[in-house]
């Protein structure tokens, strides 16, 4: 068993099964996605009310990997081991979350180094908030 870290009484963490991996990761992809809908939210709302001319794939990919690592943090906080794991998945499922819902298809439909560094990416920002996640 693993003692938390930080924790005064010294309690042991609970024990890890499928099940909890399994619901943090969805739970992260939740956030995931909550966290990427308020901000596009807000670019509108800014977009709107200020009337500036926002680039629309810069500004998007910024509030993307805020919610893949915001998604990931959750995520290793639910499962409380192997946070860049949990974080990492989070990251890619999200990626093909997000494929799904704008083309309506799970699979990629090529892939090319772009996608590659995309799923790369989405891995590489969901594994850092998991290690946030779990470390605090």
């Amino acid at each position: 068993m693993a003692r938390r870290i930080g924790n005064t009484s010294n309690e042991l963490a609970p024990q890890a099964t499928i099940a909890t991996f399994v619901w943090s990761i969805v739970r992260g992809i939740a956030y995931s996605g909550a966290v990427a809908i308020c901000g596009a939210i807000l670019v509108s709302l800014v977009q709107l009310i200020g009337g500036w001319r926002i680039e629309w794939g810069s500004v998007f990919q910024i509030f993307s990997y805020l919610s893949m690592a915001t998604g990931g943090f959750m995520a290793a906080r639910s499962s409380q081991r192997h946070g860049w794991l949990v974080g990492g998945l989070v990251g890619m499922l999200f990626i093909l979350a997000m494929n799904w819902i704008t083309s309506g298809s799970v699979v990629l439909p090529d892939m090319n180094p772009d996608t590659v560094l995309r799923l790369g990416m989405g891995f590489i920002v969901g594994a850092a908030g998991g290690m946030i996640g779990v470390n605090l």
